[in-house]
Formats: C-alpha cells, structure tokens, sequence
C-alpha cells in the first residue's frame, strides 16, 4: 500500500515533487489536521528563519514568520500526538530541530550557502550537497548528528546567543576547537530525520537524494525504530552516528 505523505507549505513545488518518490502526496493543511491518521509522513519545507522565541534565544538578527512558525507549530503537534513520522528540508529541519529542544547558530558570518560542498555522511562517505543558509542546529538530547559539512568553521564565525563552545561540544559539533556545520541529523525516538541541504534542487538520481530518501524511509518507517537502542538503530542503517546526544 503507498504511503500517504503531507507537505507543509510547498510554495515552489520542488519540495512536493521530492518527496512525491515515497508515495501518494497532498498539500491539503485541513485534510491533514481533520484526517491525520490517514498520514505515514509530514514534510517541512525552506524559507524564513525560525524565530528564536520558539527556542528560548534573544533574537541576534534572525528574519521569521511568527504567522508560519505558528503554523507548523498546529501540524507538529498534531503529528505529534498522533506518533506521525516527520522530515524536513532547510528550515524545515531548523524547526524540528527546536521543536525536539534544539537551539539555532544564528547566523555564520562565514559565507556557507549557494554552493555545491562536500558532506560527511555517517557510512563515512562524502556526497556533494547544495546547502542555502545561514543558520545551523544545535541539537538536543535524544538528536544524531548523520551528516556534516567537510568545510570546519571558526566559533568566531558563528552567531549564538549563549555558551558557544559549551553548546557545540555537548550537541557533538565542536573539533579540534572549531565548528562541524549540521548538514543532516534524527531524532530516532521521535522518528525524525531532515538535512540542511536541498536534496530537491538536485536530480533525484544523483548520491545526496538517494541518501535522503533512503534515510527517510529507514528512520521513519523502519519496523519498532523506536524500541530500538541507538546502537541497535545504526547497525541496522549500517553507519554510527558522528555524533548522538544520549538520554
């Protein structure tokens, strides 16, 4: 049987055509927050900074949408509640992100978006990526940090309302005194996984969205993920994590 899956806010349509490859697709907010249990996957697209207030941050020059952040907030909890699998692209993993207690960098001064780069992938591959940002996750207890840029960053190019340092070392971004830029994490309890790159501007074929795809699949439709210890998680997918903040 196809999944079901709900797209939030696919305003260029290349977020939907993406993630259209898993199954059956609807942009339909109602249909989704009337019908949810209908649904195997909600979806989180790009676009506006995460206001940092979600986060508990002073804001240090992020540009949001109280109106979408409010939004999305409705559609996560209903998922939520429902045990509804979700992913995200860009901001969309931003927000998940904060929403499973997450923090934001706010701003790299270091130029990071626009481009093709290299991402280490946790199965120890480098996969050529497009990444449009300038803000990074900070993740939470309970996250895994599955993919980051090859490109290390210095904490002085960084934006953080907070400890920096102590941050970055607890979420696993801190190397050899300098900055991995979250390109691709989970949270698997939550059965969550999103990337900071566009995997949709890229050809479905080509490494990184096949990669995307196939995580997507494993951690958020993989049978009894949940129950599942880390360890036993990341044997399946047949990588270890760069990183995972424990329980």
């Amino acid at each position: 049987m196809s999944k079901k899956i709900y797209v939030e806010n696919d305003y260029d349509g290349l977020y939907g055509r993406f993630w259209e490859s898993l199954g059956e697709l609807s942009r339909d907010r109602e249909e989704f927050l009337n019908h949810p249990k209908q649904f195997d996957l909600v979806c989180f697209t790009g676009g506006e900074d995460v206001s940092p207030e979600l986060y508990g941050h002073k804001n240090l020059g992020s540009h949001c949408s109280s109106a979408r952040d409010k939004r999305e907030v409705t559609v996560f909890e209903m998922a939520s509640k429902h045990e509804i699998p979700m992913t995200g692209i860009c901001r969309g993993s931003q927000f998940l992100n904060v929403m499973c207690g997450g923090t934001m960098v706010q701003h790299l001064r270091q130029d990071h978006g626009g481009y093709r780069h290299g991402m280490l992938a946790a199965d120890n591959r480098v996969m050529e990526v497009t990444s449009s940002h300038h803000q990074m996750s900070v993740l939470a207890k309970g996250g895994t940090l599955l993919g980051r840029a090859e490109q290390l960053l210095p904490l002085k190019a960084l934006v953080y309302d907070g400890d920096l340092e102590k941050a970055l070392a607890e979420s696993g971004n801190l190397w050899d005194g300098r900055a991995m830029v979250t390109e691709a994490f989970a949270y698997p309890k939550q059965r969550i996984f999103a990337v900071q790159h566009h995997p949709e501007w890229q050809d479905i074929d080509e490494e990184a969205a096949q990669w995307t795809l196939d995580m997507i699949a494993r951690i958020c439709w993989e049978q009894e993920t949940r129950q599942r210890t880390l360890d036993e998680i990341m044997d399946v997918f047949g990588c270890v994590p760069l990183y995972s903040r424990r329980e």
